[in-house]
């Protein structure tokens, strides 16, 4: 995954289109309440561990831009740019 590209970005609707890409080549994302952000499945064992990802500067960014900030503006955000895509 390439993290400096979606650091880059400032645009929701590009931001989303490289979620698309990533998704198709087999990335999950989800909305996890106790951080409060978008997180990649891969994230969540350190997560639950409390420890350091290495995601959280990308995937805090991405959330910010997309504007998600609760699970209400992710469902929001998940219906304008069809981030589940199914």
């Amino acid at each position: 995954m390439h993290t400096e590209k979606l650091l880059e970005m400032k645009d929701p609707k590009e931001i989303s289109e490289e979620l698309h890409e990533l998704k198709k080549q087999g990335e999950q994302f989800l909305f996890w309440d106790s951080v409060s952000r978008l997180v990649l499945a891969r994230e969540i064992p350190l997560l639950l561990q409390k420890k350091n990802t290495g995601f959280e500067e990308v995937m805090s960014h991405v959330s910010e831009v997309l504007g998600i900030r609760d699970r209400k503006s992710y469902e929001e955000v998940d219906q304008r740019y069809n981030l589940t895509m199914y």
